[in-house]
């Protein structure tokens, strides 16, 4: 994967935010009572950065990763990406890589055309982009299965689809929610190696959201997230 560029680094070392988040405020209505989820986050993720972040279930994680990834709006609070406020669809297929726990292939594609799926999402696909959903493929071990549809395929395999697919559009920021969380340790490891490798190769910034300590404590940045705020 050395054909891939690296984003550059501004000049005199410093890395130019992908991802600003300030006082962010989230809370759903459950029944008659609205409960609190975020308390007033701020973040800022830098070029090429490798930030990981756990907490125990509910303490806000996904729903962090959410608003980072523009799915959803905060009740208090701004997101901004690379400066602007703007997160619209086209934007975000370009702009973010998205890998989840579940894995979101969908059934009837095969593995390349899944890789594929994004890049038409964003625009179009054409010769190069064809190359590179296959050099993805192979960067994730899976040069020999590219025309297997997910049945045909483990879970540590599909995963490894995913991935592929989230770096198919040379995003800036790839966040990740749990995303060994369906896999074995072994398989675990596989995929979490595979994610910071590639997300070094190819420049891009990454938000890891995970229970696993050991994925975490492999980030550059290391944060804890409780009852709605950092530690």
């Amino acid at each position: 994967m050395s054909g891939f560029p690296n984003i550059p680094t501004p000049v005199g070392g410093a890395r130019a935010p992908v991802v600003e988040a300030r006082g962010l405020v989230k809370s759903y209505l459950s029944g008659e009572k609205r409960l609190g989820v975020l308390a007033g986050i701020d973040l800022t993720v830098g070029e090429g950065e490798t930030v990981g972040i756990s907490g125990e279930s509910g303490s806000g994680k996904s729903t962090l990763l959410n608003l980072l990834a523009g799915l959803d709006a905060p009740d208090a609070g701004a997101v901004t990406w690379g400066g602007r406020v703007e997160m619209s669809a086209a934007r975000r297929a370009t702009y973010l890589g998205m890998v989840f726990q579940a894995y979101y292939l969908l059934p009837e594609l095969t593995a390349w055309d899944n890789v594929l799926l994004a890049a038409r999402m964003a625009g179009g696909v054409d010769r190069a982009v064809k190359t590179r959903a296959t050099e993805l493929l192979a960067a994730v071990g899976l040069a020999e299965r590219g025309h297997h549809v997910p049945a045909m395929l483990s879970g540590g395999e599909r995963q490894r689809v995913a991935l592929a697919r989230a770096l198919i559009n040379r995003p800036a920021l790839l966040v990740a929610d749990e995303p060994t969380g369906n896999l074995d340790e072994r398989t675990g490891e596989v995929v979490i190696d595979l994610l910071l490798r590639l997300t070094r190769e190819t420049g891009a910034a990454l938000v890891l959201v995970t229970h696993n300590p050991a994925h975490v404590a492999r980030c550059e940045r290391q944060l804890h997230l409780h009852q709605g705020r950092f530690e």
